[in-house]
């Protein structure tokens, strides 16, 4: 028989040893095309006749999913599946894989550090004190106590949850948004409307997936829900935020300061507007990024491609209910 043929389609690493462990430990004989291979076929060329994709950011659309000859599994490096059709490929019965739980504690570590820096305006009196002003009044308003300000969560996955667990730590009340969870799974954190949330939080965090009910989820009319004092965090996907409307609320007044892990564009132009206010934190989409982390979702995505090529159901399966249908 044939080695199987697995594409790793891109990543941001060079190099795939963890991955050729887990398969070699497998048993399996498989042939692993790395994504500078790929590259240099051209995406559908290199993926035509593989039995298995694994997918970082790469767009894997319908055109290419319909001409995969003999995929059974396509494994993503991490949480969100926006990347790929996951229409066409149920449509072809072909699993979506994902790693869920890789980085919850990263990411809601991060939150919790974003709001911690908005609330005591860590970087803008770093930058003061490195001007040579430390004894001159600091350039910002003095900070209400964050313990008692209300953290609005929108999307109560595991990550949301954690995030309400270390806030609660910190005294914060907790607000959450979430359409497609039932109130007493909710424990004890208030679940309450999506304008609710906007009109009462201090800090709005978002924690949802990015899919055609989401996209544009907080634009103009939702950000001048939010207090004039209040902050904005993403850490989800960029286009869940209208970008420009985003821009114009900082600029304008209409809420005091954003941060962001994630943009409507990655990598931003140089001139990008987000990028000129002063009342913005932006990171480059790293609240995942650990070494932990890291080695748990090149594991993790590696191992779903083996369930599937031995015949399992891989861990955890995005488009389950598809493919029943």
């Amino acid at each position: 028989m044939a080695p199987w043929r697995v594409v790793i389609t891109d990543f941001t690493d060079s190099e795939y040893e963890i991955e050729a462990r887990v398969f070699a430990r497998s048993g399996l004989d498989i042939d692993l095309v790395t994504a500078a291979e790929s590259r240099e076929r051209g995406l559908r060329a290199a993926t035509a006749d593989a039995d298995a994709l694994l997918v970082q950011f790469a767009t894997i659309d319908r055109a290419l999913i319909e001409s995969l000859t003999s995929c059974r599994v396509i494994s993503r490096y991490g949480i969100g599946v926006d990347m790929i059709d996951l229409d066409a490929a149920s449509a072809c019965g072909i699993p979506v894989a994902n790693v869920p739980d890789f980085c919850i504690d990263e990411v809601s570590t991060q939150t919790i550090g974003f709001v911690i820096d908005l609330n005591r305006h860590t970087l803008e009196l770093s930058a003061h004190v490195r001007s040579g002003l430390w004894g001159s009044r600091p350039p910002v308003a003095a900070p209400r106590r964050l313990s008692g300000q209300t953290l609005g969560i929108v999307g109560f996955g595991a990550i949301g949850r954690q995030v309400s667990s270390k806030a609660e730590a910190l005294g914060l009340t907790v607000l959450a948004y979430d359409p497609y969870l039932k109130p007493e799974a909710a424990a004890n954190v208030a679940l309450v409307s999506l304008t609710e949330l906007l009109e009462r939080s201090d800090y709005v965090s978002l924690h949802c997936p990015l899919n055609e009910s989401t996209r544009g989820l907080i634009g103009e009319a939702e950000l001048a829900r939010m207090k004039r004092t209040a902050y904005l965090l993403n850490l989800s996907r960029g286009p869940v935020v209208d970008q420009d409307a985003l821009v114009h609320a900082l600029a304008s007044g209409g809420i005091e300061g954003a941060a962001l892990d994630v943009l409507v564009t990655e990598p931003p132009a140089p001139g990008d507007p987000i990028l000129q206010l002063d009342n913005v934190i932006v990171t480059p989409h790293t609240a995942s990024w650990s070494v932990e982390s890291a080695q748990k979702l090149r594991h993790d995505a590696a191992q779903n491609v083996v369930a599937a090529l031995t015949g399992d159901v891989p861990r955890s399966v995005v488009n389950r209910d598809q493919l029943r249908r």
